[in-house]
């Protein structure tokens, strides 16, 4: 009849159209999949180059892909990245969920890299000045005891206690390989400074009136002009008031009630690019020939990832 007939042809339709709608959730899932692996490729090609703006800029694309189901260490993979540009922008917080996101992106994909991510995630919490012990974790926990780690937790313990003496020998004797490891090296003035800073703090609390000389002694006898440089950012952070009297070599509370709470600046570091070929190596050796591919490459992927988007 011609209403089973109308029946018929709807049903037809509705059928056609949830076809259509599931070959498109497919085209999508295997766009987006296909362009986060892209680009993971180019964000490793421009982190070799030191172009930590082109770094960011793929960072921010891809966290801009929708459906794609990419394996667990190209999505590890983007989120170190994105963890390095928090912490470029000294955003440690942001860079400490970043680091632990990608810690278990690497754990799921049987990674080892994980364990380098473990150490990142430790040093941003230490950075943001976090009382959260990353190892209680229950992702964390297992590697608390591995070699590697070891270090690391001693030197999370003596942060969290306040041990600048035990803190600095740590680092001192590379207990762990920690400073080994290039991307850490370059953060250690911070974590040295962020606990002088917390020591500093409770050295000065039940104090109107303390010699320079004293605090230098305390922060594991450093010299007075790092001591009045700590002094200094904290009274311009808001979290001291008082002043500094360089003739006698002492600080002075102004009003000892009042502290203040700043947040740490964000302060972006210069980006550091360059694809061309150093003049030194000639245009015929070894690495200059490794250069002119990595640029290539790089040149071929930025065209496929733009035929991908199309």
């Amino acid at each position: 009849s011609p209403s089973e007939m109308g029946i018929g042809e709807e049903r037809g339709e509705n059928s056609s159209s949830s076809e259509d709608v599931d070959q498109k959730s497919q085209q999508q899932r295997f766009a987006g999949t296909h362009l986060l692996e892209i680009y993971a490729l180019q964000i490793q090609l421009y982190s070799r180059q030191k172009d930590n703006k082109k770094v960011r800029e793929l960072y921010n694309r891809a966290m801009r892909v929708e459906g794609g189901i990419p394996h667990p260490r190209t999505i590890a993979l983007i989120q170190e990245v994105g963890g390095k540009c928090h912490m470029a922008n000294q955003d440690f917080e942001a860079a400490g969920k970043t680091f632990f996101q990608a810690f278990k992106s690497y754990d799921e994909a049987g990674d080892p890299s994980r364990l380098k991510c473990l150490k990142y995630l430790v040093m941003a919490s230490m950075l943001h000045a976090s009382s959260i012990n990353p190892f209680d974790s229950q992702e964390a926990r297992p590697y608390k005891d591995d070699p590697e780690i070891v270090a690391m937790t001693n030197l999370v313990q003596a942060f969290h206690s306040n041990e600048i003496r035990k803190f600095e020998a740590i680092l001192k004797r590379n207990e762990g390989k920690i400073m080994d490891d290039e991307f850490v090296r370059e953060h250690v003035a911070e974590l040295l400074r962020t606990i002088r800073t917390q020591v500093l703090q409770s050295v000065l609390a039940p104090y109107t009136r303390i010699s320079l000389g004293y605090i230098a002694r305390e922060l594991n006898d450093i010299a007075t002009d790092d001591v009045e440089s700590l002094l200094v950012a904290l009274i311009l952070d808001g979290k001291l008031d008082g002043r500094i009297d360089q003739v006698n070599g002492v600080f002075l509370k102004s009003n000892p009630s009042e502290v203040g709470g700043v947040g740490p600046i964000s302060n972006e570091k210069g980006d550091k690019s360059s694809t061309n070929v150093p003049t030194s190596w000639g245009s015929n050796t070894l690495e200059a020939r490794n250069c002119l591919a990595t640029n290539e490459l790089a040149i071929a992927l930025e065209h496929l990832s733009a035929a991908i988007v199309l």
